[in-house]
């Protein structure tokens, strides 16, 4: 009988999503051990025991594999962001299409799935990020106060550590955490109960900004570059994290599109018009669907100052889309989906299911929810998956972007 404690002896061999090496015991019981990579034996002492599978941690690395390498970060393996430093980029590569495949098969239920059209790997592991959230804790109470620190949250998801530079977030965002936190503001922040998030930003022309809690609305716009083109962007409206493998992403979305014979666009989920704003021009008609008030206005700015001809709705996407869908012909519509990570709503896929435009993208940075919602999309053959790309927007991290084209089975 096993219990919390025992010393196993497993090889790994499989990374599931997430990044946890898979074993299984004598008694082909799954157990998941981070830190490992495929073909390794290691000595993992068991941490929590459940009724289908067990967590262990490595006690010792028995037999490594030439994929591993010396991690970076000193908080490897304690912070729980990366997941992957301990590795080769390849073999995280591989590890992350691997996972897309097999989530697809398991819960989206695809049988036949068509070849990648790629898989693009980011140009940069480190120094990536153009965002970062710190959240705040107390190190010491006195009568006089507290005294916060920022940080992230160790993998038992209670404990907090100190972060002074995060080998993910690009340097400009690394030199301005001790200014942030050393601010009028931080010290202001200091006073709250309870204290708020710092966030940190850095923009295409290189400055960093940085506010605690929400983001004020009162300052200009941050201008970014994606594609060859200039973008007005709120400083708390979304925009990916990854400049270069965005740019790429945004590149293969559009070259599915160039081939189609598509007159009407339907952009959900539009955010800053970052799809819209960069495909071709010679829609008759472009709609964009944004729940975001700021967001929707510099989308507005954004496609205004290249007179693109666009209608903004500023709503919710399981509101709109279904009264959107049926002002267009379905065979001349290509509908564009870029939800969050929680996937679209059950109204969303209903009216695309319903109204059947003969194209539609989805581009997800959560693999499994993407499989869920194509399952729905495409069950008796009410759409078909087409084309599928991966893009590591998120290297090191267990996270990863995918652009699906999807094609009316009428």
């Amino acid at each position: 009988m096993l219990s919390v404690g025992n010393t196993l002896t497993v090889d790994i061999i499989d990374i599931a999503f997430g990044g946890d090496g898979v074993a299984r015991t004598e008694e082909g019981l799954v157990i998941f051990v981070p830190g490992t990579a495929i073909g390794e034996t290691v000595e993992v002492v068991i941490c929590e025991i459940k009724k289908s599978y067990i967590r262990g941690k490595v006690a010792k690395v028995l037999s490594p594999s030439p994929d591993r390498v010396e991690p970076p970060c000193r908080h490897f393996g304690r912070c729980g962001g990366c997941v992957y430093q301990h590795l080769e980029y390849q073999a995280e590569l591989a590890a992350k299409q691997k996972q897309l495949l097999d989530l697809l098969r398991r819960i989206g239920g695809f049988t036949d799935l068509p070849p990648l059209d790629c898989c693009f790997a980011s140009p940069k592991l480190y120094g990536y990020r153009n965002k970062l959230r710190l959240e705040p804790f107390v190190t010491l109470e006195t009568d006089q106060g507290v005294r916060l620190s920022y940080g992230y949250c160790l993998t038992d998801n209670q404990t907090f550590f100190t972060v002074r530079e995060c080998p993910l977030a690009m340097p400009i965002i690394n030199r301005n955490i001790a200014k942030a936190v050393h601010s009028a503001w931080g010290t202001q922040n200091a006073r709250r109960k309870p204290p708020a998030p710092l966030t940190l930003r850095a923009s295409s022309t290189g400055e960093c900004h940085f506010y605690f809690g929400k983001a004020p609305v009162n300052i200009s716009w941050l201008r970014e570059e994606l594609c060859g083109k200039e973008f007005s962007v709120p400083l708390g409206s979304f925009w990916q994290v990854n400049p270069e493998v965005a740019s790429e992403l945004v590149r293969r979305v559009h070259r599915w599109a160039k081939g189609l014979k598509t007159k009407f666009l339907v952009d959900a989920y539009s955010g800053v018009g970052t799809f819209s704003l960069t495909g071709k021009k010679d829609y008759v008609e472009r709609v964009l669907i944004e729940s975001d008030r700021q967001a929707g206005e510099a989308a507005a700015h954004n496609l205004g100052k290249l007179s693109l001809g666009c209608r903004i709705i500023k709503d919710r996407t399981e509101h709109a889309l279904p009264g959107v869908l049926r002002q267009f012909p379905p065979a001349e519509t290509l509908v564009l989906l870029d939800p969050p990570r929680t996937g679209c709503q059950s109204k969303v896929l209903e009216a695309l299911r319903h109204a059947r435009p003969a194209h539609l993208f989805y581009v997800s940075c959560n693999p499994a929810t993407l499989a869920r919602d194509l399952k729905v999309l495409c069950a008796d053959g009410c759409y078909r998956l087409d084309k599928l790309a991966l893009f590591d927007m998120f290297p090191r991290t267990a996270h990863f972007e995918t652009a699906v084209a999807l094609q009316s089975g009428q």
